[in-house]
């Protein structure tokens, strides 16, 4: 028995597809700009930007701390609201040492790229008002957490008035080794916003090593 699909329906399907392929890349791709303006890079700047994602760590964090001190270096640290909750003095500490502190939402759960606007929204501001209430200053850059953008995450973060950052360069000290990462950093230029996280006992080792080598950051 043979099955006949009409070629109009053939061409819907196929629009379909690379319509859905589309919104996946634009939802993934936090550079790609598809649903709110991005910063993943400063254009004729002298600098590098650091950024660290996912603290304030108990044990991590004030590591990463003492050698940004050490190398005069300042960055922005992207915070999960709950755990600025359970360890508010490292958060007040990354605030009265000069670094920026942003919004990395309060949970940082798994399903928050499908969050209803709403849901998103509270938790944007749960964690605002948690920054703001430790540190005494207002919040005024976010990141979603695993790098997502969608429609709903665009509509919250708006309200917010919050300015979302991404990155140009994932150092990956999640997942890879330190010479791959080391690897992966010799590409750094500047303008360059690069991503680590304050979670990882090898992103101590490997920031001391980066910095060591390169001087010009912010």
């Amino acid at each position: 028995m043979r099955i006949y699909i009409p070629f109009s329906n053939i061409w819907f399907f196929f629009l379909f597809f690379i319509y859905a392929l589309i919104l996946f890349f634009g939802s993934k791709n936090i550079c790609s700009q598809f649903y709110i303006d991005v910063k993943c890079r400063y254009e004729n700047k002298n600098m590098v930007y650091l950024t660290f994602d996912d603290g304030p760590d108990k044990k991590i964090t004030p590591q990463i701390l003492k050698i940004l001190k050490k190398h005069n270096v300042k960055s922005t640290f992207f915070c999960i609201g709950k755990k600025a909750e359970t360890y508010p003095n490292i958060l007040k500490q990354i605030a009265e040492e000069g670094h920026a502190v942003g919004n990395h939402s309060y949970s940082h759960s798994l399903y928050f790229d499908f969050f209803g606007t709403t849901k998103v929204l509270k938790e944007l501001e749960k964690t605002n008002q948690l920054i703001k209430q430790i540190t005494g200053e207002e919040c005024k850059v976010f990141r979603p957490p695993y790098g997502v953008t969608n429609p709903n995450i665009a509509r919250a973060v708006k309200k917010t008035k919050m300015q979302v950052f991404g990155w140009n360069i994932r150092s990956l000290d999640t997942v890879k080794n330190k010479k791959q990462i080391m690897k992966r950093l010799q590409k750094v230029q500047n303008g360059d916003i690069i991503l680590f996280h304050d979670t990882k006992e090898q992103t101590v080792e490997i920031l001391d090593e980066f910095l060591s080598s390169y001087k010009q950051f912010k």
